[in-house]
């Protein structure tokens, strides 16, 4: 099975609407850190690429305040309704949605900053994207991307059930054509693109707390790939994503295991200013 036309292994469903918001939220102080240390600040005006439920849009509208602007885009205009939603019920008036594909972005002005997490992974050309994309920041302005380095998701003590949860996420990436850990190609990435090496940081959660949500991310993500899960050989039986998240959990705390998610990897370079 192949990834579906807009390259978005995950699919498209409320389920998956509400996964993307559970790890937003588990993501969210590392992203807002990466986005500090990348120079987003009051006043910049951002285009965020790919923005789901728009996790990433409402944290940049935080950071660029009333002064700033922020718009998110997504091709998937279900998911765009819950962002939309989520801002009017925010009273954040400092951004707009729009539903569109990467490679079709146009803007009127030039913006200051082009910000992207977890898209990457979904394209099948990242480098054409990028150098799309970088055409609309300003010249010195910035260009940031975040993801995934899957493999890096591992319990310490090692336990069955979240290391197979882990190799079915990675194989159904795999059987949809999707690479394992974008995160380690992005400087390779944006300097391809035409842009100047990026400065980088890896970081990544963790948690020994049996009640932590990671486990219910996990579960969730299996759960979203089940149908390219099964491709694998894998039956949907086995995977067993209605209790999953409680397997998970009463393993960690029969090993005192700690869960490590993957690392969500942070760069950010500069468009030149000629």
């Amino acid at each position: 099975m192949a990834a579906p036309a807009d390259g978005y292994a995950m699919g498209r469903s409320a389920a998956e609407s509400r996964r993307l918001q559970l790890q937003g939220m588990i993501y969210a102080e590392h992203t807002e850190l990466l986005l500090r240390m990348a120079g987003v600040r009051p006043g910049t005006h951002v285009l965020d690429v790919g923005c789901g439920a728009g996790d990433v849009t409402l944290q940049l509208a935080e950071l660029v305040g009333p002064t700033g602007s922020v718009l998110g885009i997504d091709s998937d205009p279900g998911v765009l309704a819950v962002a939309r939603r989520r801002a009017e019920e925010g009273g954040v008036a400092t951004v707009r949605f729009e539903q569109t594909n990467v490679l079709d972005v146009q803007l009127d002005q030039p913006v200051d900053a082009v910000v992207g997490r977890l898209i990457l992974i979904h394209l099948d050309d990242p480098v054409a994207a990028v150098r799309h994309l970088a055409s609309f920041v300003r010249p010195g302005g910035l260009v940031s991307f975040q993801d995934f380095n899957l493999s890096r998701a591992r319990a310490v003590p090692p336990v069955p059930v979240f290391t197979r949860s882990v190799e079915w996420v990675i194989n159904g990436l795999v059987a949809a054509g999707r690479p394992v850990d974008p995160g380690e190609r992005m400087s390779a990435i944006l300097r391809d693109a035409g842009l100047p090496a990026p400065r980088m940081l890896a970081l990544g959660p963790a948690s020994a707390d049996p009640e932590s949500p990671y486990y219910d991310l996990v579960a969730a993500t299996a759960a979203s790939l089940l149908p390219l899960i099964e491709t694998t050989g894998v039956p949907a039986a086995e995977v067993g994503v209605e209790t999953l998240a409680q397997r998970l959990r009463a393993e960690a705390v029969a090993a005192g295991s700690t869960g490590y998610l993957p690392e969500l990897v942070g760069a950010w370079t500069h468009r030149p200013e000629r």
